[in-house]
């Protein structure tokens, strides 16, 4: 007789009644024992019908009255969930048929999941291709590297990582949750570095691949974008983070370059061309084709921008104290 797993997949969701729709269809597609699966919803308080699609599609719903963000919003989920082996999954994810199956052959938690990018979907998707395959070289894509790649402390920072999809153990998941709740909190890097710390390594796999649909409307990508720098400043650029000391190197050598300027306006001409120059430097050495040279040149330097300003406003609003009103 087959022992199966038992699996409570938790999905935060807000505002997203169209692409959960589709994961809900896939998770009730699943090649698993339907009475092994669990599926909650914790809809953040979303202000379109998350809730009724969730509903339609047999889900377990628990809704918060007010936008608290994804740590309060897992956490919820992962309090009230019926089996201990909790399986997050982002409402913008596609997953495979086979997911869960998988997941219990591994017979191994922590899980990561292994996001797969198609370029040629849209430029929006070919510029974070080409974004990711640059940041996260030599392991992404992973399915060019190696079927396993393991995050352990002294093997995290600059490993791809995320929690689009993470399975994991309840009490290592509350065992490890952030102590703080705030939006502007990387409630992805943050809550991996925990898990791998304090809780067991990491192991990403390619046989739980899923599919992630970026924004496709530009102001909302922009804005998304935006709202990532704060995120990311919170973990990689606060004092003692790993990026930090380049961080403030980049800081010191902009206020010289302006001070130089300033004093000797000869340089500001040389300075105009390569700013100028820059992002053609930059979009070749993120290009593996000619249409993605193209891609990047146009459309890296509004993300760019976007995800830089992001940053600033981060800083900005922790030394004024007022952190609280990043909300997204």
């Amino acid at each position: 007789m087959s022992v199966f797993t038992n699996f409570s997949v938790v999905i935060p969701a807000w505002n997203c009644s169209e692409q959960l729709d589709r994961l809900l269809k896939q998770i009730n597609q699943q090649d698993y024992p339907k009475e092994h699966i669990e599926i909650i919803v914790v809809d953040d308080g979303s202000t379109d019908t998350t809730s009724q699609c969730a509903t339609e599609h047999g889900a377990i719903v628990i809704k918060h009255e007010k936008n608290m963000g994804r740590v309060i919003t897992r956490e919820t989920g992962a309090k009230n969930a019926l089996h201990d082996n909790l399986v997050f999954i982002d409402a913008r994810c596609s997953v495979d048929k086979d997911l869960l199956k998988n997941a219990a052959a591994l017979n191994y938690f922590p899980l990561m999941g292994v996001g797969l990018a198609d370029k040629t979907l849209s430029i929006i998707d070919r510029v974070f291709y080409c974004i990711r395959k640059k940041v996260y070289a030599p392991f992404e894509p992973q399915t060019n590297y190696n079927e396993e790649l393991w995050l352990k402390p002294n093997e995290f920072d600059g490993r791809p990582k995320g929690t689009g999809l993470l399975i994991i153990d309840r009490k290592m998941f509350l065992d490890c949750a952030l102590q703080e709740k705030s939006q502007d909190v990387n409630d992805d890097t943050k809550l991996l570095a925990n898990i791998v710390n304090d809780g067991a390594p990491i192991l990403r796999h390619t046989k739980l691949s899923f599919f992630y649909e970026h924004r496709h409307n530009w102001p909302e990508l922009l804005r998304h974008t935006f709202f990532r720098g704060p995120k990311f400043y919170d973990y990689y650029l606060v004092p003692g983070g790993p990026h930090s000391m380049k961080y403030y190197f980049l800081i010191v050598c902009m206020l010289i370059t302006l001070l130089a300027c300033f004093n000797f306006p000869f340089l500001i001409k040389p300075l105009i061309t390569i700013m100028v120059v820059a992002p053609a430097v930059v979009a070749v050495w993120m290009s593996e084709e000619v249409k993605d040279f193209f891609a990047c040149l146009i459309f890296f330097p509004p993300v760019a921008g976007a995800f830089i300003s992001g940053i600033i406003f981060a800083q900005i609003s922790r030394l004024l104290k007022i952190r609280s009103i990043v909300k997204h």
